[in-house]
């Protein structure tokens, strides 16, 4: 059997592992494929190769710069390795356009997509969540257990276990940082009060090689050493091991169904040609948005409305009322090292999550343009020691989520015009629910020892938290066109499947990469078991 795969992000990777355990299945896969820079890879390698404290002052500064203030109160753009490939337009940006606030560059045209710059949360969905999917969560759980023994996973057990199994062998965190270990270590003192006000904590669960961790600070910039896990690595191994065929270059542009069989038509970045592949069974992995628009254009749904489902993001600052000994990334890893859930009923189908960050140098250029006057370095310094980070997630049901409109391409050959606009629903959906979980956090304060910086909660733009999806939502039997059935297929196609979160009945606000993958996962698997009767 012919398997070709659209895109190179974590949803194919997962598609790739469950095909690669067949070895009469032939895998190929096509993709934009865009790179790091020669000079930042090679500054990457060089360090990789030595402790520390032997980098070289120069290859440090190529590879650790912190993220590029965006606009109107938006968190800033990560870089990765001193670059912002994953969020360069190689192509597959063209025709995008944003209305008000929106960020535009929600395609990755890199080899690995989003997860070359991702924060490695890694957890499964609630069991409640799937009371909304037409299948529940066991259906998924081989799936979880078969990524989780594949990727590389860091996770304890702890109270977030009640809602979120961790399914996998798993190394022990490296050791977390002043501020976040503090407000655990005082989590475990008066946990019957804090779960009284209907919040719990525990550690991350992150996709790293913990065990290998040598806490030198730069997770939020690229980790020299590979630890933190990036799709890329999937097919790096696939395609050395020969078990994957990747075909870098490659917009896809079209895809669809001749006698039964079906191909991807993409264009070529070199010569420009479109060139069309042929499989026996296709997989769209181009991100949500990536295959929203693939698939709209080959079905002809132009000047449509497309809803997609977006877990939004919310910014907390945590103050504590002691500080820090000393202001410094160096000594610790700096991705999510805790986490709050606010559970709003006992099923765990209404969470809300907050990733706990420690202090990054990142954190600096976030400050009020007030506070980086040198001649208040001090005040600066002092609110830093005081400060963690919480990135927070509101459930796809609590978000307005942003709508999508597909309009004909101006030429042969060009991708569709894709213009991202707001919902209507707007802010008074989200508001309401976001006082709800200040309130929950100001009344744990006593017993955490941080309190919400309230003046300073704010909501991201739609489309900034990357959690997005549901254009395409399974459905046990679609009723039309915007529904898919269990194994990611719309109406008229039997051998082409959707495996992103693109097919996502809802998002929930607990971390999300993870249940792509086990969902593409399954998909494939599925799909291949089917195939053999």
């Amino acid at each position: 059997m012919r398997v070709l795969i659209v895109g190179a992000g974590p949803a194919a990777a997962a598609v790739a592992i469950a095909l690669s355990k067949s070895s009469d299945i032939e895998v190929q896969v096509i993709d934009v494929g865009g790179r790091l820079e020669d000079e930042n890879d090679a500054a990457r390698l060089r360090m990789s190769k030595s402790g520390p404290s032997d980098w070289a002052n120069g290859d440090l500064r190529t590879v650790s710069q912190t993220a590029v203030a965006s606009k109107r109160h938006r968190l800033p753009e990560k870089r990765v390795f001193g670059s912002d490939f994953p969020f360069r337009d190689f192509g597959q940006l063209e025709g995008v356009s944003v209305e008000g606030d929106l960020n535009s560059h929600v395609v990755s045209g890199a080899y690995g997509g989003f997860s070359n710059t991702w924060g490695a949360q890694t957890m499964v969905f609630s069991e409640a969540t799937f009371d909304d999917w037409p299948f529940p969560r066991s259906a998924l759980e081989q799936d979880y257990r078969a990524i989780l023994n594949t990727i590389p996973y860091s996770a304890e057990e702890d109270d977030l276990a009640e809602y979120f199994p961790l399914w996998g062998p798993a190394d022990a965190l490296p050791p977390l940082g002043e501020g976040p270990d503090r407000i655990l270590r005082a989590y475990e003192r008066n946990r019957v009060r804090v779960r009284r006000n209907g919040v719990l904590v525990g550690k991350a669960r992150l996709a790293m090689r913990g065990a290998e961790c040598v806490s030198c600070g730069l997770c939020m910039t690229g980790c020299p050493y590979s630890l933190v896990y990036s799709a890329s690595h999937t097919f790096d191994d696939l395609v050395r091991s020969g078990r994957v065929d990747y075909v870098g270059g490659y917009v896809a542009q079209t895809l669809g169904e001749q006698e039964g069989r079906p191909f991807v038509a993409a264009r070529s970045l070199n010569s420009g040609r479109v060139e069309t592949f042929h499989a026996d069974k296709v997989f769209v992995a181009c991100g949500a948005l990536g295959t929203t628009r693939l698939v709209a254009q080959s079905l002809g749904m132009w000047s449509r409305r497309i809803h997609m489902s977006e877990s939004q993001q919310f910014l907390v600052p945590l103050l504590s009322l002691r500080g820090m000994k000393d202001l410094t990334q160096d000594g610790s890893f700096t991705l999510n090292q805790f986490n709050i859930v606010l559970p709003f009923d006992e099923a765990g189908h209404d969470l809300v999550q907050i990733h706990g960050y420690p202090y990054s140098k990142a954190m600096d250029d976030a400050l009020p343009s007030l506070l980086q006057h040198q001649a208040l370095k001090g005040v600066a310094s002092a609110l830093l020691k005081r400060l963690t980070v919480g990135l927070g997630y509101l459930p796809s049901w609590w978000s307005p989520g942003f709508d999508v409109l597909l309009t004909r391409p101006e030429s042969e050959g060009a991708l569709a015009g894709m213009t991202l606009t707001p919902s209507a629903a707007g802010e008074e959906l989200t508001v309401p629910m976001l006082r709800a979980v200040v309130k929950r956090l100001v009344m744990s304060a006593p017993y955490l020892g941080v309190v919400p910086a309230v003046p300073q909660v704010t909501l991201s733009a739609p489309t900034k938290s990357y959690h997005f999806g549901g254009s395409f939502p399974h459905a046990r039997e679609p009723k039309e066109d915007l529904e898919s059935d269990i194994l990611g297929r719309v109406r008229p196609w039997r051998d082409i499947h959707l495996v992103d979160a693109s097919v996502f009945p809802t998002v929930p606000a607990t971390t999300f990469t993870l249940s792509i993958m086990a969902n593409a996962h399954r998909i494939a698997r599925c799909v291949i078991e089917e195939s053999r009767g």
